[in-house]
């Protein structure tokens, strides 16, 4: 499918489109991440007043979730992969407010009322995630480490996405939208779900002891059934001639 970026009508118009054919052009691994994002919308039924730390960062967690999904599809990488970060980022944050609602966790206010979220505290928290929930926090230190390491910081390798030279009319080529590659979309799609499962995995179990989060009565059969999606495309990707050609090349 072929989409129109000559002018900012053609782009507002192909996006939509990019978005609405996301099935279509993508298939389950669209599909996974659309009903990912939609349990992520859903999954709560109530929280606390005192947990509202965490509903402020759940807000932030569903809002770039939903943004890195549509910017995978609009063929945009390193901005899903920078939407991404912030939903790790809001991820780790939002555990730690489930078991410490203290606004003193999260930032420091001075005598003139001016909010300073220092790295002290971040440092804090991501201390306490690692003590308590190793599992958890190891992968949000995985995949922020990837995302840091790759897409963050603007590189040769990355610029690749959206330059080509045209030889038969002799003139560099730069698109809006990147030079579409249907296995790195797929694998966005898969992170993509992949990261938010494996969030509310997480606060399923720092709610566990606590029971200041209720749950909607099918989140864990919900959740269960779109990880086992979620580890099929793993594999069906893990299978392909370019994922085994790659992972040859990095072992050498």
């Amino acid at each position: 499918m072929e989409f129109k970026q000559d002018t900012i009508g053609d782009i507002i118009e192909s996006e939509k489109q990019m978005i609405l054919h996301g099935a279509e052009c993508y298939g389950d691994y669209f599909i996974n991440a659309s009903e990912f994002n939609n349990l992520l919308q859903q999954f709560i039924k109530s929280v606390d007043p005192d947990r509202f730390i965490f509903a402020m960062f759940l807000a932030q967690i569903r809002k770039h979730h939903l943004l890195a999904h549509f910017s995978a599809v609009r063929l945009h990488h390193i901005q899903a992969m920078m939407n991404l970060r912030q939903v790790l980022e809001a991820g780790s944050c939002a555990a730690y407010a489930i078991a410490n609602p203290d606004q003193k966790g999260f930032a420091d206010i001075d005598e003139n009322g001016i909010i300073d979220a220092t790295q002290e505290l971040t440092k804090k928290r991501y201390k306490w995630l690692e003590e308590n929930f190793k599992k958890g926090s190891d992968a949000i230190k995985n995949m922020k480490t990837s995302i840091n390491s790759s897409t963050a910081h603007s590189n040769i390798v990355y610029a690749h996405n959206n330059f080509r030279f045209d030889g038969d009319q002799g003139k560099f080529v730069t698109p809006f939208f990147d030079i579409e590659d249907d296995y790195l979309v797929k694998t966005d799609l898969w992170q993509i779900g992949n990261i938010a499962m494996g969030l509310m995995d997480l606060f399923y179990g720092v709610n566990k002891e606590l029971g200041v989060i209720k749950f909607i009565d099918d989140f864990v059969p919900r959740l269960k059934a779109l990880e086992t999606e979620n580890h099929r495309l793993k594999a069906e990707m893990m299978s392909t001639d370019r994922f085994k050609n790659a992972q040859k090349l990095a072992s050498k």
